[in-house]
């Protein structure tokens, strides 16, 4: 399952990437060097001060945590051509819901305890304009992998959130001009599994039970993620 997800984002990230790059490449044509919208741009180093918001999806039995706002760093280094490598932390507080199993429905949740998303990964970003601008804006794709925890032990219903891989895909737009404050935007899809403990799936006194089908004991959610910051350029 993991290696089958894995290949199916290879082939849609490199497909996305070959089609878009010939269009940016194509737009150039046609302009004289003084009147045309591309400037050229040297990919450097930078760190990107972010702020948004983890939309994260509903889990199958909602004890994950929920969506809230985020926060942290995205640091960046050129590799050549229209390629920069990235690596990026990303932090949300919020909380979830706490489930005693074998509990009748109706008494089922006995608290929302607090709980903090942190998201560590790293991957690649592709200029879609390449070494340019296009009036001093510069579109790109990404695509990497890294680690997703809540850093927490089982709870007392059993379930743990743990520490796991997790993937992603994203679009960003970064505004760069000559002088003053450059800005960035980045939409993130990250993709991480669910693991459910067998508890969950014993019947209650009442009969009833958190989850039922029992193929859903691990499942893959996508959770999309908007945030904008202020780039700081280093060693410029």
């Amino acid at each position: 399952m993991r290696a089958l997800f894995t290949n199916s984002f290879t082939v849609a990230f490199a497909a996305t990437v070959v089609t878009l790059s010939p269009v940016a490449a194509q737009a150039q044509v046609g302009h004289l060097p003084a009147a045309s919208p591309y400037e050229d741009f040297k990919i450097g180093q930078s760190l990107s001060v972010l702020g948004g918001w983890l939309a994260v999806k509903r889990d199958l039995a909602d004890v994950a945590p929920k969506a809230s706002w985020t926060a942290g760093l995205r640091y960046e280094i050129g590799v050549g051509g229209p390629a920069s490598l990235f690596a990026r932390y990303m932090a949300s507080p919020s909380e979830r819901r706490l489930l005693v199993p074998t509990n009748p429905k109706a008494t089922r949740q006995i608290g929302t305890p607090g709980a903090t998303t942190h998201l560590m990964d790293a991957g690649l970003d592709i200029s879609l304009t390449g070494r340019k601008t296009w009036r001093q804006l510069m579109p790109s794709v990404s695509g990497g992998a890294g680690l997703v925890s809540d850093f927490a032990a089982a709870d007392t219903g059993g379930y743990r959130f743990g520490t796991k891989f997790a993937f992603n895909y994203g679009f960003s737009l970064r505004y760069l001009p000559r002088r003053g404050p450059q800005v960035r935007i980045d939409a993130t899809n990250f993709l991480w599994q669910y693991q459910y403990p067998d508890r969950y799936f014993v019947r209650a006194a009442d009969t009833t039970a958190i989850l039922t089908d029992t193929r859903n004991r691990e499942a893959w959610r996508g959770n999309w993620s908007l945030s904008a910051g202020v780039i700081v350029p280093l060693f410029r």
